[in-house]
């Protein structure tokens, strides 16, 4: 990892990329507060889930496809000016007129959303692309602890900030953000060498296509790899979760639910620094094994134990599970797939679990429309149970390979 922190690379990404996620994160931890705190806020935050969702899953293949073809570092400056843009634009919205409506909350969460959705699968790629394949597990960790350092600081901050700062001033600060992270990227040296590789030219449909092929060969390795992205898709649907379980189960202040993101991002930071060296001994399928089972065990202290001290030990326990199997299945990735065709791959899994997203948050609305937020982590953890007894079942996929393809290299 010291060789990598020489990397002045590296040192600017990383200091472009904690930027970016304090102020995005603030600005996403703030708002669902905000909204469950109005009259009818958890369905309109449980509606605007679901449609970023929908509409970003049908968003998906075309930017995977553009990915493909374009330079990645141009898309990584797109996303940083998309955010600064929309973010600066509500801002004087809301200082202008001095109020912040429920549809602009809605907004400002949509595009934080779609932000995400710009930023990662190009930044994955372009990771990719300029280090070596021997740095490839310690950069996953290295990244990890970074966002999950950000997330842990963002999470501080919006404790401190939700009830005592103008929200107009807490998004100028995220404007701000976007825009450092900008200049301090665009420094980056970078050639497109996957367009000297020739990337073809068809439509979003047929480059979902070609990424749906190169998985569909690997049908034990697909089955894993989106198992161990169950954490993650329990994560999102927990985002939506966990300040109705404060407000409503734990009947705590907003400070308890900034310091519950706190938790989550120290139990990810650990993750970040252990999972990589476990990585180097142990075969990634156990490891992500390990890491789910955590991450169940904390879901299940989430749903027999409510109370504050529990809160906090169950999100340190998710942040580690989650960070520790995406970790492993970054790394797995990163070592597999070809880097031409990186976008579409990812684009095809993003598919998957935008559509368990979307209907586990259904089922998450339905049951706190009914009964409380305690009994939709149960159902969560019928989820994550069924996952890793699949990943339990494939993990042989990740020791043995599979074969290429057709029509492509293998990984």
């Amino acid at each position: 990892m010291k060789t990598l922190l020489a990397d002045f690379r590296i040192r600017r990404l990383l200091l472009a990329n904690i930027t970016g996620s304090i102020g995005v994160g603030i600005t996403l931890i703030t708002i669902p507060w905000l909204l469950v705190q109005q009259p009818g806020g958890e369905r309109y935050y449980g509606w605007v889930t679901i449609i970023s969702t929908i509409v970003l899953f049908a968003f998906a293949p075309y930017y995977g496809a553009w990915l493909d073809r374009h330079s990645r570092k141009t898309a990584l400056l797109l996303g940083e000016a998309f955010g600064a843009v929309t973010a600066l634009v509500m801002t004087i919205w809301i200082l202008v007129t001095g109020e912040t409506a429920t549809w602009q909350l809605l907004v400002l969460f949509f595009c934080g959303m779609l932000y995400y959705t710009l930023h990662y699968p190009a930044k994955f790629a372009f990771v990719q692309q300029i280090f070596e394949r021997r740095h490839y597990q310690q950069l996953m960790g290295l990244l990890e602890i970074q966002g999950q350092t950000a997330s842990m600081l963002a999470g501080g901050l919006a404790s401190l900030l939700i009830d005592r700062v103008p929200f107009g001033l807490i998004l100028l600060c995220n404007s701000a953000t976007y825009v450092f992270s900008f200049f301090v990227q665009r420094t980056l040296p970078y050639v497109a060498t996957h367009l000297k590789a020739g990337s073809d030219g068809g439509s979003a449909g047929a480059s979902f296509m070609v990424g749906l092929r190169w998985l569909g060969a690997r049908p034990g390795f697909t089955t894993f790899i989106i198992c161990a992205y169950a954490p993650f898709v329990a994560v999102m649907v927990g985002n939506y979760l966990f300040p109705i379980y404060v407000q409503n189960v734990l009947q705590a202040p907003a400070a308890v639910y900034g310091r519950g993101e706190v938790a989550f991002a120290g139990g990810a930071i650990l993750a970040g620094l252990l999972v990589p060296r476990l990585l180097a001994a142990r075969p990634p399928a156990g490891v992500a094994l390990l890491m789910m089972g955590l991450f169940l065990v904390g879901l299940a202290l989430l749903g027999s134990v409510p109370s504050v001290l529990a809160f906090y030990v169950a999100l340190l326990l998710l942040g580690l599970g989650n960070a520790g199997a995406r970790v492993a299945r970054g790394s797995v990735l990163l070592h597999e797939v070809p880097n031409e065709i990186m976008g579409r791959v990812n684009v095809v899994i993003a598919a998957a679990d935008r559509i368990l997203r979307t209907l586990l948050l259904f089922g998450a609305m339905a049951v706190v429309a009914r009964a409380d937020a305690t009994l939709a982590f149960g159902g969560l953890m019928t989820f994550i149970g069924l996952a890793l007894l699949l990943a339990w079942i494939n993990r042989k996929a990740l020791q043995t390979g599979s074969p290429a393809a057709p029509g492509l290299p293998a990984g």
